[in-house]
């Protein structure tokens, strides 16, 4: 699945961005803190619109008619999922007693062994381990070997990095 950004502009944020994403390929983006990045990451999901240019999917424009159907394609990994305490369902097992990094490897775990062709990560909200950011740069790894298309908040991969 290809990704491509073209001139995008989304408010006072992003400007002029021009952007391709792969099958097999890993595009990470960087920033200061409101630079843009989440704000990117929900464009591309077809939640907010673009005030200038366009993103398309395998040459097909995203629009908000056709966000729904993209959406299906795709699998995305939130800065942080809050869940009801007594929340237990879906094999996450006692959400709220697993740490913030192991919150964010499960959901990322999870993104990848769904193996839909266009994975979407954002960064945590806090910060993270080594540890866990090693298992999360393995874990990326992992769906672009796969031939996933990977779009991810990430200022730890510096191949084709996107700087906002």
């Amino acid at each position: 699945m290809m990704l491509e950004l073209h001139n995008v502009a989304i408010g006072q944020r992003i400007s002029h961005l021009s952007l391709t994403v792969s099958s097999g390929q890993i595009v990470p983006v960087t920033g200061s803190r409101g630079a843009g990045k989440t704000t990117l990451l929900r464009a591309v999901l077809g939640f907010i619109p673009v005030d200038e240019g366009h993103i398309s999917i395998d040459g097909e424009l995203l629009t908000p008619l056709s966000a729904p159907y993209f959406r299906r394609q795709m699998v995305y990994v939130p800065q942080q999922l809050l869940l009801p305490d007594d929340y237990d369902d879906m094999g996450l097992g006692q959400w709220n007693s697993l740490t913030e990094d192991e919150r964010y490897v499960l959901l990322l775990t999870n993104a990848v062994r769904t193996e839909k062709p266009l994975l979407i990560v954002d960064e945590p909200a806090a910060d993270i381990s080594r540890e866990t950011m090693a298992t999360v740069d393995r874990l990326l790894a992992e769906a672009a070997g796969r031939g996933c298309t990977v779009l991810a908040v990430n200022s730890r991969i510096l191949q084709n990095q996107v700087v906002l």
